[in-house]
C-alpha cells in the first residue's frame, strides 16, 4: 500500500478483473480519460514476455503493481479492511477525486493467440466467440477467447440457449456464465 492512499478521497474508474488467458507476445492496454478525452501520458501498453505472466491469475496483478509504480494519481488493487491489497485475479483500479481522472479501460492486442486461431479456424471450430452468436446452433463449435478453450453446442432444446444478441451479456456464454453448462459442452482442455 502506498503512503498515497491517505492524502484523499479515492474513487474506482476501472478493474483489471478479467478471466483472460494471455500469451507471450501479447498486449495488455490500459488507457487513461478524464472529461476532455484520453490521457495520452498516463496510459501504457504492458507485454507478456513470459508464459506465466499471461495466466488470468498473474497478468491483473501485474498490471496493478505497474500501475501503483509508475502512474502518479493512480492506484490498484482491492480495498480491504487493512487498505489497498494488490490481488490475484480481480483488481480495482482508482484515481484520486481531484485529479480529473475519470475512467480507466483494459482492452488486449492479442497477436500469439490471433496466429495460433488462424492456423487452427478451419478444422477445430467455426466462430471464435461472440461472431455471429445470433446464428448458433447444434453441433456449432467456438472458440471462447476468454478461456482458450473450445465449446460445443448442444442439440436441441438446449441449443436455443446457445444464441445470444451480440454485446449482449448472458448465463449461457461459453465457459464463462453462471448456467453455460446447459447449451454447451467443452469439448478442449
Amino acid at each position: 500500500m502506498h503512503s498515497s492512499l491517505a492524502s484523499g478521497k479515492w474513487l474506482p474508474i476501472g478493474c483489471l478483473n478479467h478471466h483472460t488467458q494471455l500469451f507471450v507476445g501479447d498486449t495488455v492496454i490500459v488507457t487513461f480519460y478524464d472529461t476532455q478525452g484520453e490521457l495520452v501520458d498516463l496510459s501504457f501498453n504492458y507485454s507478456i514476455k513470459h508464459h506465466d505472466e499471461g495466466e488470468p491469475h498473474n497478468w491483473p496483478r501485474l498490471v496493478a503493481e505497474y500501475i501503483n509504480v509508475h502512474i502518479p494519481l493512480v492506484e490498484a488493487g482491492k480495498m480491504t479492511a487493512q487498505g489497498l491489497v494488490i490481488a490475484y485475479r480481480s483488481n480495482q483500479i482508482y484515481a484520486l477525486e481531484d485529479s480529473g481522472i475519470t475512467q480507466a479501460k483494459v482492452a488486449f492486442r492479442c497477436i500469439a493467440k490471433c496466429e495460433v486461431q488462424q492456423q487452427q479456424q478451419p478444422s477445430e471450430y467455426d466462430y471464435i466467440y461472440p461472431q455471429c452468436c445470433h446464428q448458433y446452433n447444434a453441433g456449432v463449435k467456438v472458440l471462447q477467447p476468454k478461456t482458450g478453450h473450445i465449446y460445443m453446442c448442444k442439440p436441441w432444446p438446449f441449443s436455443e440457449f446457445c444464441r445470444v444478441k451480440e454485446g449482449e451479456d448472458s448465463l449461457f456464454e461459453p465457459g464463462i456464465g453462471q448456467s453455460w453448462t446447459m447449451a454447451w459442452l467443452q469439448v478442449s482442455n
